[in-house]
């Protein structure tokens, strides 16, 4: 299998995120600050009268802390349960949260974020709960219920349809508002990044499948949680490809580092994934290694590299 050259990688879309709120109807565009970057993610707000839902709350301070003085907010529906699409929860202390059934306990308990993460280490763990409590002001909801695959809630004229779409994490979910045509794709993020499957729960294989079962989908906005946000159906086509060569790539890199038997932790400081050291190391050492592990264990079950006593190495 050869590597390909950079050349050959489709160019992803790439346009900043809009500079202010865009309204679709009743549903407003929330840009993140950071240009929806992390810690930040873009939200939707459902406005009627004066009720208002939230998606993913986790765009601007001011912005939501205005909307909380001004609306009775009663829903908060979340695509997952990763920090950065919740930094803004505790605005809402009355309304009902709504997130994936196969992640509930995570919307509560930091054990069950510890385990989806795949944190073990005890000082990785004592970090992380500080990062939650301090920067994303995580607290269990007082009321929360799990939504399922399919389900419809309505709020006056809008409708939200909950789409699975499992990998980055495995009850990640897409809203579909039907009425607007517009698809809210959370971290299916289309971003020049590629797919994040860093989570010990994450599913690189159901991500790769994700990718497929979106490509026939029709609407006519498609909005993700980060960087450029707002996308033509021609722009989330080609997200989707590039998103999918991405995925080849990572392969392909990781074949060429093993014609030479490679542990996992000789692969994590070659930084195939991230391409660079970043902080703090020890996080993103966790998740170049839970992300490349899913590249070694797909390249062997499809035989292409096998594992020695001196670690794993590309067949012959």
């Amino acid at each position: 299998m050869k590597t390909k050259s950079p050349a050959t990688i489709l160019k992803p879309p790439s346009q900043p995120a809009p500079a202010g709120p865009v309204k679709f109807g009743p549903i407003t565009f929330v840009p993140g600050r950071k240009g929806g970057r992390y810690p930040y993610c873009h939200s939707l707000v459902v406005e009627q009268g004066q009720v208002a839902w939230v998606v993913d709350p986790a765009a601007d301070k001011d912005y939501f802390a205005e909307l909380a003085r001004t609306r009775r907010v009663t829903g908060v529906f979340l695509s997952h349960f990763h920090e950065d699409h919740q930094k803004y929860n505790h605005f809402f202390p009355e309304a009902c949260f709504y997130g994936p059934l196969l992640e509930a306990e995570a919307f509560t308990s930091m054990a069950a974020i510890f385990r989806l993460m795949g944190i073990t280490d005890p000082q990785f763990r004592d970090y992380w709960r500080d990062t939650l409590l301090k920067d994303f002001h995580f607290r269990p909801p007082a009321r929360f219920a799990p939504y399922l695959p399919g389900q419809l809630f309505q709020l006056g004229e809008v409708i939200l349809e909950i789409l699975p779409a499992p990998g980055h994490t495995p009850g990640h979910s897409c809203f579909h508002f039907p009425r607007q045509q517009l698809l809210f794709l959370a971290d299916v993020d289309l971003t020049p990044f590629g797919p994040w499957y860093g989570d010990a729960a994450s599913d690189l294989e159901a991500f790769a499948a994700t990718l497929n079962d979106l490509q026939p989908f029709k609407a006519r906005t498609y909005v993700t949680a980060h960087e450029q946000g707002i996308f033509s159906e021609e722009e989330f086509q080609a997200g989707l490809a590039y998103f999918r060569q991405v995925i080849v790539r990572r392969d392909e890199q990781i074949l060429a580092a093993l014609t030479a038997p490679q542990s996992l932790a000789q692969l994590v400081e070659r930084r195939l994934i991230y391409g660079k050291v970043k902080e703090p190391r020890f996080v993103y050492d966790h998740i170049e290694g839970q992300m490349l592990s899913k590249h070694l264990e797909r390249l062997l079950r499809q035989a292409l590299i096998s594992r020695t006593p001196a670690g794993f190495r590309r067949r012959s």
